[in-house]
């Protein structure tokens, strides 16, 4: 629990002070891996080899997180567009086939 409590912190802080991280998950999680000390320079393939990318998901879902607290840290333009995929993916997913 303390490690997500963290990894929020991290991911509140990463958006405040870097606006690209409000447009981009990428740019987050970059910014994020950095702050927790992950060389990012390696390949995607060692960075995976070594267990380092396995919080990219709990990533994103802290960006959730974060933005529903603080909306003053989300893109509006961003926003907009995932509202509108999410609507998509939810009449997809409704849809009888």
């Amino acid at each position: 629990m303390e490690q997500l409590r963290q990894l929020n912190d991290l991911v509140r802080v990463e958006l405040t002070e870097n606006v690209a991280a409000r447009k981009s998950d990428m740019a987050l999680i970059m910014g994020v891996f950095k702050r927790q000390g992950i060389d990012t320079s390696k390949s995607f393939a060692e960075l995976a080899a070594n267990g380092q990318l396995r919080q990219m998901e709990s990533i994103t879902r802290a960006r959730r997180k974060v933005q529903s607290a603080h909306p003053e840290l989300k893109d509006a333009e961003i926003a907009e567009l995932r509202g509108e995929r999410t609507e998509i993916f939810k009449a997809y997913a409704h849809a009888k086939d």
